[in-house]
């Protein structure tokens, strides 16, 4: 609209209306001379402009700036609509190939009328943070503050508030990767982002972890080391089967995260025949060692085979005492957007 008005004005400065008169120094010879409007001679000060084809020195400054703050105006409108298709097309990107880690941006008045009915006026925007994917499942962390303005969760990365460990809600929510796409066309989750080295807006999202030294001993350690580095080679045309290999090992040593590795090659299928016996085989063996990542893997993927029971699982792990307190994962996916109030 601004840009209309200027271009309107433009146009009227440049089609000056003429006026036709008779100059004061023919004395009823009746030639008349035309003056534009503004430029007669007898009306010009000595301390005025001088009036140059018709159009004063003045007016054409005019135009001249009227056209730079048109060009700057459109050139900033450009530029702030260039980067928001880039920031849709990384949002649908991060979306559509999920990573753990990964920070989503969610309008909770777009989770339907029975969330935003429960919501206060300046509960509108929240932050979850992707903790694992376990086949087409993606576990989701919910921040435990709601914000006003998108800006200000943003902000909150800015400042470091994803540093702190009870930043998220310690519940979590499995949710099929086609509802995530699903939040994403009803435009409830806005915004995805991907950090880099564990840091987003130039702050970290997450605890910084410190490694204990006499860790690198442990057998099955450094096995599982070399294949989540082989995963990491993206040009590498044998890295897949380098890290089911390393995986391989590590298990066999006896080291749950190496276990969990090797399931999760299992689950996906990837760089090895999908086979969810062998998957569920090496989650209940990380499982007996009570590493919970597997005990949470195990359920998710037991729920969705006819002939697994979450329930004998849970009986084994108590059997064998295992000293873990699970949670309940049956979270229907109306309950994902209900219950995150309940806190």
């Amino acid at each position: 609209m601004l840009i209309k008005k200027l271009l309107s004005y433009f146009r009227s400065e440049r089609n000056i209306p003429q006026h036709s008169g008779t100059s004061p120094n023919t004395e009823g010879s009746g030639n008349e001379n035309i003056y534009h409007l503004g430029c007669q001679q007898n009306n010009i000060a000595a301390n005025e402009s001088v009036c140059e084809g018709g159009v004063s020195k003045h007016s054409l400054t005019s135009q001249l700036l009227l056209l730079f703050i048109i060009i700057g105006i459109s050139y900033f409108a450009y530029v702030k609509y260039s980067a928001y298709q880039d920031e849709k097309k990384q949002t649908l990107a991060v979306i559509a190939s999920p990573k753990i880690n990964d920070i989503y941006f969610i309008d909770f008045r777009k989770l339907g009328d029975e969330v935003s009915s429960r919501l206060r006026p300046t509960e509108k925007y929240r932050i979850a943070k992707v903790v694992d994917i376990t086949g087409n499942i993606v576990t989701l962390l919910y921040g435990v503050f709601y914000y006003q303005r998108q800006h200000a969760a943003v902000n909150s990365i800015h400042y470091g508030q994803l540093r702190y460990a009870e930043y998220f809600e310690t519940k979590r929510y499995d949710i099929p990767h086609q509802e995530i796409l699903a939040m994403h066309e009803s435009e409830a989750l806005y915004l995805a982002k991907r950090p880099v080295r564990n840091k987003l807006y130039g702050n970290f999202v997450s605890p910084i972890k410190y490694k204990s030294t006499n860790s690198l001993f442990i057998l099955g350690k450094k096995e599982n080391s070399r294949g989540e580095g082989f995963l990491q080679q993206r040009y590498d045309e044998l890295s897949g089967e380098n890290a089911f290999d390393a995986f391989q090992q590590s298990a066999n040593l006896g080291y749950p995260p190496g276990q969990v590795n090797l399931a999760t090659m299992y689950i996906n299928g990837n760089f090895v025949k999908q086979d969810f016996t062998q998957a569920l085989y090496w989650l209940k063996t990380a499982s007996l060692q009570s590493y919970k990542p597997a005990i949470l893997k195990y359920g998710i993927i037991c729920k969705q085979l006819p002939n697994c029971n979450v329930f004998n699982f849970y009986q084994d792990l108590e059997r064998f005492g295992v000293n873990i307190k699970v949670r309940e994962l049956e979270v229907s996916s109306q309950n994902l957007v209900n219950s995150p109030k309940d806190h």
